[in-house]
């Protein structure tokens, strides 16, 4: 078995390369990077348009809302099969109703499983748990990995929950937005179509960081993280949240600063610099789907041709001669990104379809002790006053004795009162039906630090998992929960859920040290309305 799951990881990864080659092909050389830049500086040069100062500034010759890799034109007549104009005229194409450019799925899950399989092979090379780990039954190691999620907390280190998984996430955004054809040239500022952008990038974002950390390319079936450390949702929540932010910062940062830098200099190894320490997300995106690092879809390159285009406007600019050689997009522009996307004649609800609720929660056991954590929720609209809720939350539980550890997990669904949705200050009331899991483990902690001592002197065979230092009790019932509250509405796109209070109800069997049969919770969050915007 042993044999088999070593040769299952090596074929998981060769064959996550082998999928990424033939997509892209090879790497460019630098050779290659520099004819690519070479062929495109023949695309039709800048036009110039006339600035509110009526000064002259240069912008794209691509329209805003077309993909930068849709070519200006194509070559005819090569083949022989193209028609002559009077065969247009005599036999015209039927008309066909304009059709949104899709999402580019192969394409993104490829370069996605690129990144996979370059964190995996560092995991590898890097940690000797992981490479140990290969020794046991693939299938029931990963299924038993994926049963051991729980709590919010994984042992990882500050900077790799806070620093390295949110990079990722935002990797993962930028990937989604790079595949996506009518989202892809956004900037910061350019409206409705912005944030429905980063919708659609967290949603990607949040799939393949699930992937990463419970996936069949993952931490949970290579390496089986869960059975070796505390099995806690941060990086499920972490890594797509805080990578979007990370990608909206990244974003300020390319309009602001980089932009900036460019239009008062040519020199391209600042502005690789620039845009690499700035970007380090975008920079990684562009990297796993072969492009140059530096690329960027809204500007020209910085190298050949280009470099020297660019010292041109930038000495023009200098000298007052034109505007900025690089801006935002135009408020023209962005009409008409924003009229291709969305239909500018269809009146927008007040009261939101779609709800999405993350939130902090603090959970007070009445049979003694409480709980701290978060969760999220997510709700859709039935009617004017009902909507149907799913809602998740896990915490920690306090007031246990030294060296004793536990956590809750809640799971729920059911109906949402929502009599006010369409007002500022809008009311709720809810009945949830679901299930609650507590978990109380205690360590010995004498133990765990011989066990660790005997796996660095090289006197164990294989590494140790958690079960063989800490002692876990578990217990599951069908839960209740009575609530309400309200939100403070501020914009079509987001509230503050100001108050949510509700009483639990679990059924649940005998627990040590843990009695959470009854319960009073209080959370409080913003509230993402999406379709009103």
């Amino acid at each position: 078995m042993c044999f088999f799951k070593e040769k299952l990881t090596i074929a998981l990864v060769v064959c996550v390369l082998s999928c990424t080659t033939s997509a892209f092909g090879a790497a460019d050389s630098p050779a290659d990077l520099q004819k690519v830049e070479s062929a495109a500086s023949r695309l039709p040069a800048p036009t110039l348009t006339t600035t509110p100062g009526n000064t002259p500034a240069k912008t794209s010759a691509t329209p805003a809302n077309i993909p930068a890799s849709t070519p200006a034109h194509t070559d005819s007549g090569a083949s022989g099969d193209t028609k002559d104009d009077s065969d247009l005229k005599s036999n015209p194409p039927p008309e066909l109703p304009p059709q949104k450019p899709k999402f580019q799925w192969k394409p993104a899950v490829v370069q996605s499983m690129f990144l996979a399989g370059i964190s995996n092979g560092w995991r590898f090379w890097h940690e000797s748990g992981t490479r140990d780990a290969l020794h046991g039954p693939f299938l029931k190691d990963w299924l038993d990995s994926i049963s051991e999620t729980r709590g919010w907390d994984d042992s990882d280190g500050w900077h790799a929950s806070y620093v390295s998984h949110p990079f990722e996430g935002g990797i993962f955004g930028f990937i989604e937005q790079q595949n996506d054809p009518l989202y892809r040239n956004l900037e910061w500022g350019d409206g409705r179509i912005y944030w429905a952008g980063k919708v659609r990038a967290l949603a990607f974002s949040a799939i393949m960081s699930t992937q990463w950390t419970l996936g069949p390319v993952s931490e949970a079936s290579l390496g089986n993280v869960q059975l070796h450390a505390s099995p806690g949702f941060i990086d499920l929540v972490n890594t797509p949240l805080l990578g979007i932010s990370e990608m909206m910062g990244e974003d300020l940062l390319d309009r602001y600063v980089i932009m900036a830098l460019e239009n008062h200099t040519a020199n391209p190894y600042l502005i690789l610099a620039a845009r690499a320490v700035a970007n380090p997300s975008r920079t990684f995106a562009n990297v796993m789907a072969l492009k140059q690092p530096w690329h960027r879809e809204t500007r020209p390159g910085i190298f050949g041709k280009n470099h020297e285009d660019r010292k041109v406007w930038v000495q023009e600019y200098k000298d007052g001669e034109t505007g900025a050689p690089f801006a935002v997009h135009t408020d023209a522009e962005r009409k008409e990104m924003n009229a291709a996307a969305f239909n500018p004649d269809k009146p927008l609800p007040k009261a939101a379809p779609i709800e999405l609720y993350p939130y902090a929660v603090y959970e007070s056991f009445l049979g003694g002790g409480s709980c701290v954590g978060g969760g999220g929720a997510g709700a859709a609209r039935v009617s004017s006053n009902w909507q149907i809720e799913a809602e998740v939350n896990g915490c920690l539980i306090t007031n246990l004795p030294k060296d004793n550890g536990g956590d809750s997990e809640t799971f729920y669904v059911g109906p949402r009162w929502t009599p006010r949705a369409t007002h500022k200050i809008s009311p709720f009331a809810e009945v949830l039906v679901g299930a609650r899991r507590i978990t109380h483990d205690i360590t010995d902690v004498a133990k765990k630090k011989e066990l660790t001592k005997e796996w660095e002197d090289g006197l164990l065979k294989h590494d140790f998992d958690r079960s063989d230092y800490q002692v876990e009790y578990q217990s599951m019932g069908v839960a209740l929960k009575i609530g309400g509250g309200f939100d403070k509405v501020f914009a079509r796109s987001f509230a503050w859920r100001v108050l949510d209070v509700g009483y639990t109800r679990t059924w649940l069997g005998s627990n040590p040290s843990v009695n959470a049969q009854q319960a009073v919770t209080v959370a409080s969050g913003l509230v993402l309305r999406l379709g009103t915007w």
